[in-house]
């Protein structure tokens, strides 16, 4: 997408309302191990009541909370749960260029598409036209922000291991508890309601959707995403799995295969930091696996794309700009500017692992770092991805603090180094071997402030 599409999409969801995004309607996001949902990664995922669910499997997407967080935005009032991009909106100077995740997510629908949602009741049953959904938490890796809900592997640690002990955030708390609540119905989704239910609303949506997304977890660890491959055949939308891509030979071909059923097939993958820094921000990865998978991929005629999700945090922040170099590097081998697509992500929770933790001089240090990265591999990259790029660069330059963070910034320095610490311990990876000068330096005036 150019700039000028989404100059073009804001024009047209503005004029509807400056608070409109039209992911609230037709996109949605479905935890199903758990029964949760929400409209992007943005929100918290909010719980599907049961009552709701038993009278019509489509609430899965339309609970009552979403419907009302709908009518604000119809009404032009924010809803809370969208502070992300109400941040980056407010934090972006006036025709700088810099578009919020609203437009993004708005964008690959058709203005007709867009404009008919004014027609709706407010509380209408809107069918969605993008889908993502997790069948469970299992999962190989235990990243660095996860946690025991999102991956078994980080339910195994702290089953194992206990509590990480002594932590003060909101967020800190997340990593006392196993994730237990996550996993209702066990570890093979035996009798789950929100699954069954799925598969019948599957059928009802299968011919109007565009795109269905898996995610996990690792999918590719769930048995639920692999009955749900072999269900489809000859299907009439993209499909599109988020994978860690840390998989033997043997499944990442028989993944490949599958995708031959589908309209298309796109492959998103996570990471954001260069070698054993990137070891260490996602517990369990290893970039020589991933590099080789990633390449596998991308010779397959099966696979219509690849895209690198990068998530942006105090600790893996610090190699992004030799992550990009990398990427480009790729690019500039196989001849190919549109490989390997870059989204970058600003991670909001934790928020005691957020960006916004880091000292300004040394945030100042790393936006000029990626910015002359992007500047010297702006030839090469697409709009947007340097639309994200410097969204992150005005973030480390302007923001201080989300809108919802209500942590003292001493209590977050302090979870942060905890943190750290513990989970360098309990994964046996010592911080002067993973982690990079400048984060070792940053880190050490923490532990003298303690």
């Amino acid at each position: 997408m150019s700039s000028q599409d989404l100059v073009k999409t804001k024009g047209i969801i503005d004029s509807i309302s400056t608070s409109f995004c039209a992911a609230k309607w037709y996109n949605v996001s479905i935890w199903l191990g758990n029964g949760r949902t929400a409209s992007c990664h943005h929100p918290l995922a909010h719980s599907i009541p049961r009552t709701e669910l038993d009278k019509n499997p489509s609430a899965l997407h339309n609970t009552q909370f979403k419907k009302e967080q709908r009518k604000l935005m119809l009404n032009g009032e924010r809803p809370a749960e969208c502070s992300y991009c109400w941040r980056v909106e407010d934090a972006a100077k006036k025709d700088s260029g810099i578009f919020s995740d609203r437009v993004y997510q708005t964008q690959r629908y058709t203005e007709e598409e867009i404009n008919a949602i004014k027609n709706m009741p407010w509380d209408a049953n809107v069918i969605p036209k993008t889908v993502e959904l997790a069948f469970d938490n299992l999962c190989n890796l235990a990243c660095s922000y996860c946690n025991a809900e999102f991956s078994s592997t980080w339910h195994q640690d702290i089953s194992r291991k206990g509590p990480y002990e002594n932590m003060k955030t909101s967020g800190g708390h997340t990593f006392k508890n196993t994730g237990h609540h996550a996993m209702p119905y066990g570890s093979k989704n035996q009798r789950n309601p929100y699954i069954e239910k799925f598969y019948e609303w599957f059928e009802e949506i299968r011919g109007g959707l565009q795109e269905l997304r898996v995610s996990g977890g690792e999918p590719a660890r769930s048995p639920s995403f692999w009955q749900l491959l072999e269900m489809c055949n000859n299907e009439t939308f993209d499909f599109a799995v988020n994978s860690n891509l840390i998989m033997d030979d043997d499944r990442i071909e028989t993944l490949i295969d599958a995708a031959k059923n589908f309209k298309s097939f796109d492959v998103y993958t996570s990471a954001e930091s260069i070698g054993k820094h990137g070891e260490f921000v996602r517990d369990g990865f290893e970039w020589d696996t991933w590099e080789r998978n990633l390449f596998k991929l991308h010779e397959s005629p099966n696979i219509r794309s690849v895209h690198i999700m990068m998530t942006i945090s105090a600790l893996s922040v610090w190699t992004i700009d030799q992550f990009m170099d990398k990427i480009i590097n790729w690019r500039k081998k196989f001849k190919h500017k549109e490989e390997f697509f870059m989204s970058v992500n600003i991670l909001r929770f934790p928020s005691f692992q957020s960006i916004n933790i880091i000292d300004k001089e040394n945030k100042l240090a790393i936006a000029d770092k990626i910015e002359s990265a992007l500047n010297r591999n702006r030839e090469y990259m697409i709009g947007w991805e340097a639309n994200q790029y410097e969204r992150v660069i005005t973030y480390l330059r302007d923001v201080d603090k989300s809108y919802e963070d209500t942590d003292v910034i001493e209590n977050k320095h302090h979870d942060f180094k905890n943190f750290i610490e513990q989970y360098s311990v309990r994964r046996e990876m010592p911080l002067d071997e993973y982690l990079p000068t400048e984060f070792l330096n940053w880190f050490n005036t923490l532990k003298k402030d303690e």
